[in-house]
């Protein structure tokens, strides 16, 4: 059977998004109202398999950062200040710093999470049934969220962000290890080295200060793009169903906070990993289309797609080489991290620029009126051949 997409009504759904709901703040009013309106739009397609679920987040990606930085900044003071045992307390803090940005370009819940995540946001889950009993389960999944204009993440040249993020890690680790030497031989030859560490520590911390104050992006590519693409992907499947997989459908909230609303499904209700597929939505209504083969935005933490879903999107282009899609390492950080941190099989789908960079990502020209409406049929149509592709193997 053919297939087609209503571009007209992926718009509409789009405009809604971003012209009436937004900001879509993480688990702010925006995001919810976003779960309510996409929970109501699969309702009246006739799924009857839809719920929304609440969790716990926060609200800005740089609350998590300031508090590395700020650990980190009280690690040089009490190395600097608190003699021999401040030696040893500080490095501590300062390998601790290290260790918590790193987690947090991985998306690894810092220790602190439980105490920050206060604020209610929501997912949104449906489920479209196999035609037969079901032997596997795949999952669309597409935030719900928009994140505020962020000159740091990226940085005006993209291409800098790795290089900087991994400088930043590395730089309180070598100045935690310089307290706990000058504390152990004496050495005091480190100090102009923790000097030009805590200056660049604090011009992070500044840039992290001031990207609080940008405004909240209309976040019509990132992510309202994903998420009429799966709207548009559910109405299809529901006429047309796979033959041996469900389908779930996966809005999430807090992914730009941290993947809070991917976190707590995940720990809730425990997917297992056998025979489960997921499929990410990030950006899809500008540029290209890829799926990434390679992630990260730094070198110490990038991470790649599982194996089985690689060959798959492989499989899937080489059939249909008139949608244009290739596999390419992309400068990203997404929920297939939080996947595979626990394991699963997962793949993201992106557009890309001229550059090879993310189109519109965390700055204000991130508007509809930036769409690609040919983008978004393009990847729902090939999203809608590689589910085909899951389906028989």
């Amino acid at each position: 059977m053919s297939v087609t997409f209503d571009i007209g009504r992926m718009l509409e759904h789009m405009r809604v998004l971003c012209k009436e709901l937004s900001p879509r703040t993480p688990a702010g009013p925006g995001e919810r109202k976003a779960a309510e309106y996409v929970a109501g739009v699969l309702h009246q397609m006739g799924i009857k398999d839809v719920m929304l679920h609440s969790y716990k987040g926060i609200s800005t990606l740089g609350l998590p950062a300031t508090i590395a930085a700020l650990i980190g900044i009280f690690g040089f003071l009490l190395g600097w200040l608190g003699g021999k045992i401040g030696m040893w307390l500080g490095g501590a803090l300062l390998f601790l710093s290290a260790y918590t940005i790193r987690n947090l370009l991985r998306t690894v819940p810092p220790f602190f999470q439980p105490l920050i995540t206060r604020r209610e946001g929501r997912n949104v889950i449906a489920t479209v049934p196999a035609r037969q009993t079901p032997r596997k389960r795949i999952f669309i999944l597409a935030h719900l969220d928009a994140n505020k204009q962020r000159f740091t993440f990226p940085p005006s040249n993209p291409a800098l962000m790795k290089p900087m993020e991994t400088a930043s890690v590395l730089l309180m680790a070598f100045a935690g290890l310089s307290f706990w030497l000058q504390a152990l031989l004496g050495w005091s030859t480190f100090f102009w080295f923790q000097v030009i560490s805590l200056t660049i520590l604090l011009i992070v911390l500044i840039g992290l200060l001031a990207d609080e104050f940008q405004p909240t992006v209309e976040g019509a590519n990132d992510n309202a793009s994903a998420v009429v693409v799966a709207l548009a992907l559910a109405e299809n499947l529901l006429s047309q169903p796979l033959l041996q997989s469900e389908v779930t459908f996966l809005f999430t909230g807090c992914e730009e906070t941290g993947h809070h609303g991917l976190q707590a499904y995940l720990n809730e209700y425990r997917p297992s990993k056998k025979g489960t597929y997921w499929i990410d939505l990030e950006l899809v209504g500008a540029g290209q289309l890829c799926f990434a083969t390679r992630h990260g935005i730094s070198y110490l933490t990038e991470y790649e797609p599982s194996r089985e879903m690689l060959e798959l999107a492989e499989e899937t282009a080489r059939v249909h080489p008139s949608l244009g899609v290739i596999g390419r390492p992309m400068l990203i950080l997404e929920e297939v991290s939080t996947l595979r941190n626990y394991g699963y099989s997962a793949l993201c789908l992106m557009g890309y620029n001229q550059q090879g960079y993310l189109p519109h990502w965390h700055r204000l020209s991130d508007t509809m009126e930036n769409i690609e409406p040919e983008m978004l049929k393009r990847t729902a149509l090939f999203v809608w051949e590689l589910l085909q592709t899951i389906d028989r193997k």
